[in-house]
């Protein structure tokens, strides 16, 4: 089984030592990371690219903290997974909302072994209901210019990989794939190219 690596974003220092602990009681699962901060934490987590991040909603007094954080790393980091924790049960909504893949009220870090259930849970499911929807026929141009995407190249780099005149091509090829799958951004197209069974987790 391989190696995973966490980071966590929480800026109460007993639920960060409780959280890391329990962490690190879980084979196979390091922490490679933490912050109290979103700047410090966006910082980290650009560099270090870790596998899940465990992201408090409430960071200081800014209830949408956690919130943002989790849009923007989202953005930058397409394939990481999110668990998002609060005590504040009206702040989870907008957690998931955000692109955390679980979200769970905090209080579970007062039971290690539960705690340990949801974290491996929130690193490796398979997204519910994964084949909902059909997957679309794509072209071979589409089909190389998505796995780029998921990969995490941007359109000049595409552009440059696959030899295309401009990224005005990459992205006339982007815009057919946004509509084939009705995605309305990149990370959003990643994610519907595994839920509709395009691409599959256990072999891309």
């Amino acid at each position: 089984m391989r190696d995973y690596t966490t980071f966590i974003l929480e800026d109460s220092y007993f639920e960060l030592s409780a959280l890391t602990k329990i962490v690190e009681s879980m084979e196979h699962i390091h922490v490679v990371g933490s912050a109290t901060t979103v700047p410090e934490a966006i910082l980290e987590c650009e560099r270090k690219k870790p596998d899940l991040i465990i992201v408090d909603a409430k960071i200081g007094y800014d209830k949408k903290a956690g919130e943002k954080f989790v849009r923007y790393i989202r953005n930058q980091l397409p394939g990481v997974r999110f668990l998002g924790l609060s005590y504040h049960t009206d702040l989870l909504e907008g957690l998931k909302q955000a692109g955390c893949d679980y979200v769970e009220h905090k209080a579970l870090i007062e039971n290690p072994e539960i705690a340990k259930k949801f974290i491996q849970g929130a690193l490796t499911p398979k997204p519910v209901n994964y084949h909902d929807y059909a997957p679309p026929t794509l072209t071979e141009a589409e089909d190389r210019v998505l796995e780029l995407i998921c990969e995490g190249y941007t359109e000049l780099e595409i552009e440059n990989e696959l030899k295309y005149p401009s990224q005005k091509s990459v992205k006339k090829v982007k815009k057919s794939l946004f509509e084939a799958f009705g995605a309305k951004s990149a990370p959003n197209l990643v994610h519907l190219a595994y839920k509709t069974g395009y691409l599959d987790p256990d072999s891309d």
